[in-house]
C-alpha cells in the first residue's frame, strides 16, 4: 500500500508541475513592444492619436488580414508596417485621409541595440518637417524638410555644390560642379547630410563623408551643359553609408520617362546666393527653399527665353512672378515633385541666365532620362524603377 501510495502522490506532483508550466504566463517584452524602440516596427502599444491630436482610423478599413504579422487588424493603435521613421497611423483631415506621425515614447533601456537604420525604395521621399520662415526670395527651412539635401565641400575652395541622396551611398549632383572633370581628386571632397547651416556643425543631425568615387556622365558637354549630371559614392568614417534620421532621408526616384504637365507645382532648396550681382554676391549660410512651377517645352525653346538652346534632357521651372530662382551655389540640388505624399527628385539644379530674371527661368537636369545610367553605374537598378509612383 505504501508503494501504491508513493506513486499516487507522484502522479498527482507531475500533473500540477506540468499543468503550471502549460499555464504560467511569459514575459512579453513590454520594453521592446511599448515603447519605441529603433523605427517602432516592433511597437505593439495602445496609442490611437496622432502627434497632431487627431483620432487614429481602424486600420481594417486599409488592410487585409494579412497585415497581422505587422500589427496591424481590428484598432486604431498606431503602427508601423512601412517601415517609416516611426510609427503612424491613418487620420482624418477634413475631407482627406491621410498619414500622420504618433509620438510614442522612447525605451528607456533597449535591451537589444538595433541596427542602422538605411532607407530603401520603399521608404524614400518622407519628411516630418515643413515650416518655413519667409524672407525675400524664398524661405529659410530646417534640414527636415528636405532632408535628402547634400552639401558638397572642396578642402580649398569651401562650398561646392548641392546634391542628394538618392540611395544610402549616392549622392545625386550637377557635373559642372567638378570644373577639372574626371580628374578631380576625390580626397579632396567631402560631403555633409543633416546641415541647416553652411558654417555650423549640429552633431545631433550632421553625417559627414569622404568621396570614394566620382562618376560624371561620359557625354557631359561643358559648352551647352547637356547631360549635366554626376554621381557620388560616400563613405563614413567607420566605412558605412547614409543612416537614416528625421535629417537624413532618400528621395525618390520617378520611373523612366516620367513628366509632369506645366504648371504642376515643385520645390527647390540650397545654400545658393541670396541676391545675384557681380558684386557683394553672398551665399546663404543656411537651407533656402522655394516653390516653382514646371513650365512647358514650347514656352522655354521660345525666343524670348532660351531657344534652342534647350535640349531634350533639360526641364525649365520658375516662379510665377519671377521672384525667386535657384542660383549660383544651389547648382547639382534637387528639385522635387511631391507625389501621393512622397517626394520625388525631378530635377538637378543645371544653369540659367541670372537668378529670377524675367523670361530667364532655372533649367534643370531631367533626371528621368538618366534611370538607366543611374542603374548601371551604381549597381542599384531597383531605385530607378519608382515602385512606388502613383499610378494613373
Amino acid at each position: 500500500m505504501n508503494i501504491f501510495a508513493i506513486f499516487a502522490v507522484l502522479a498527482v506532483y507531475s500533473f500540477d508541475l506540468a499543468f503550471s508550466r502549460r499555464w504560467s504566463p511569459k514575459p512579453r517584452g513590454k520594453n521592446r513592444e511599448m515603447c519605441l524602440s529603433g523605427d517602432g516596427s516592433s511597437y505593439r502599444g495602445f496609442e490611437s492619436e496622432s502627434a497632431k491630436g487627431r483620432r487614429c482610423l481602424n486600420w481594417n478599413r486599409f488592410t487585409s488580414r494579412s497585415g497581422a504579422s505587422e500589427g496591424l487588424g481590428d484598432h486604431k493603435y498606431c503602427r508601423n508596417p512601412t517601415q517609416s521613421l516611426m510609427p503612424w497611423c491613418h487620420v482624418r483631415r477634413g475631407r482627406r485621409i491621410v498619414r500622420e506621425f504618433c509620438n510614442i515614447p522612447r525605451c528607456s533601456t533597449p535591451t537589444v541595440k538595433p541596427s542602422p537604420a538605411v532607407d530603401t525604395e520603399l521608404t524614400c521621399g518622407e519628411r516630418t518637417e515643413r515650416k518655413a520662415n519667409k524672407i525675400v526670395g524664398g524661405s529659410f527651412t530646417p534640414i527636415e524638410s528636405h532632408p535628402w539635401v547634400a552639401a558638397i565641400f572642396h578642402q580649398r575652395s569651401g562650398f561646392l555644390c548641392g546634391g542628394s541622396l538618392i540611395a544610402p551611398c549616392w549622392v545625386l549632383t550637377a557635373a559642372h560642379c567638378f570644373v577639372d572633370g574626371e580628374a578631380t581628386k576625390t580626397r579632396h571632397l567631402s560631403v555633409y547630410l543633416g546641415k541647416t547651416a553652411i558654417n555650423e556643425t549640429d552633431a545631433d543631425r550632421q553625417q559627414n563623408f569622404t568621396v570614394e568615387k566620382l562618376i560624371i556622365h561620359q557625354e557631359y558637354n561643358d559648352y551647352n551643359y547637356n547631360n549635366d549630371i554626376a554621381l557620388l559614392k560616400i563613405k563614413s568614417s567607420n566605412g558605412g553609408c547614409a543612416v537614416r534620421s528625421a535629417s537624413a532621408r532618400t528621395v525618390c526616384l520617378p520611373p523612366a520617362h516620367t513628366q509632369l504637365p506645366a504648371g504642376f507645382q515643385c520645390s527647390i532648396a540650397g545654400f545658393g546666393l541670396e541676391k545675384y550681382s557681380a558684386v557683394g554676391t553672398r551665399y546663404s549660410q543656411y537651407l533656402k527653399e522655394t516653390e516653382v512651377k514646371l513650365l512647358s517645352k514650347s514656352d522655354c525653346t521660345s525666343k524670348s527665353q532660351y531657344g534652342d538652346r534647350l535640349t531634350e534632357n533639360m526641364i525649365c521651372a520658375a516662379s510665377p512672378d519671377w521672384s525667386t530662382d535657384a542660383c549660383k551655389g544651389d547648382s547639382g540640388g534637387p528639385m522635387v515633385c511631391e507625389a501621393s505624399g512622397r517626394m520625388f527628385l525631378f530635377g538637378v539644379v543645371s544653369w540659367g541666365e541670372g537668378c529670377a530674371k524675367r523670361n530667364k527661368p532655372g533649367v534643370y537636369t531631367r533626371v528621368t532620362n538618366y534611370n538607366k545610367w543611374i542603374a548601371v553605374e551604381t549597381g542599384l537598378p531597383e531605385i530607378t524603377k519608382g515602385s512606388i509612383y502613383p499610378l494613373k
